[in-house]
């Protein structure tokens, strides 16, 4: 019997599927498995977990793991290593987070995936050429992603708070969101728990809706975050030498998993400036993009 195990390594959870001649069954979920979070050891820990419970007791053939900050090389090979001990005489492949992500909604050939969550990153296989565009973290780039929509807001409504902007319905509703009356309890709210970056990041899906409907601030701020999304798939298509072919673009990530101004504009300008290219949108989770790669390895 081939036994391929597919695994999504992530900040909130580790979720791990396995395949028994090709034929996929539940879902195993364990601790993150974030190793720039937790560290290697502990992210280890919670792949493991989730591999056995996928397992049920048998033993793979293959197994490839999918994890946030296994684009470093030395993390990933720290991770593969472990693995390559505790399951002895299966194939491994350790690769990031944004590679499965495609994989799971283009399991073959070329194509590229736009990941806006929390973060946001493009990625392209286009023949022998690997390419990522943005990424860079919350502190330096993260255009577009959760994050950045969140830090509009929190401009927006201190600005409100301070009288140069008019404190109209957006700001209403982010202050509602915020449970916050002036600028100080903003920046309380924000700062109050560490990195701001997860309480940031939860006020996008609110500026999306605004937007949906027709709230001109949080159009505005929508509009904006489009633009730097479209950028990075315009980028990751000319560093890989994609223009031109028939592709597809995987849309991927929390901002992009239902229809929105958002996603409204990126399809709109997907199609205007790559007519050749076509976007999948709601694709599986990202752990059968990992499943496919295993799978390939023992086809």
């Amino acid at each position: 019997m081939r036994i391929a195990v597919g695994v999504d390594a992530g900040g909130t959870s580790t979720v791990a599927v396995a395949s028994r001649d090709g034929v996929a069954g539940d879902l195993s979920v364990a601790e993150p498995g974030n190793a720039s979070s937790r560290g290697v050891d502990a992210a280890i820990e919670a792949v493991v977990r989730a591999i056995d419970g996928a397992l049920a007791g048998d033993r793979p053939g293959s197994i490839a793991v999918g994890a946030a900050g296994a684009g470093r090389e030395t993390v990933a090979e720290f991770v593969r290593e472990a693995l390559l001990t505790h399951y002895p005489g299966a194939a491994v492949a350790v690769s990031d987070d944004a590679r499965i992500a495609l994989r799971a909604g283009a399991p073959d050939g070329d194509g590229i995936v736009l990941i806006a969550g929390t973060g946001s990153i493009a990625y392209a296989e286009i023949g022998e050429k690997h390419v990522r565009v943005g990424g860079h973290g919350y502190a330096i780039d993260d255009a577009g992603s959760g994050f950045w929509i969140g830090s509009a807001a929190a401009r927006l409504l201190v600005r409100a708070y301070d009288g140069r902007v008019p404190f109209d319905a957006t700001a209403e509703a982010l202050a509602t969101a915020l449970g916050t009356t002036d600028a100080l309890q903003v920046l309380d709210r924000v700062y109050r728990d560490g990195p701001p970056v997860a309480t940031l990041a939860a006020l996008a899906p609110e500026v999306i809706r605004l937007a949906d409907a027709g709230e001109r601030s949080a159009v505005k701020i929508v509009q904006a975050a489009a633009l730097e999304l479209g950028d990075l798939v315009r980028a990751v298509v000319k560093a890989a030498g994609g223009a031109g072919r028939d592709l597809p673009i995987v849309f991927a990530g929390g901002l992009l998993s239902s229809n929105s101004l958002l996603t409204f504009l990126l399809e709109t300008r997907i199609a205007n400036e790559l007519p050749s290219a076509y976007v999948v949108k709601h694709p599986p989770a990202p752990c059968f993009g990992a499943l496919a790669l295993a799978e390939r390895s023992i086809a």
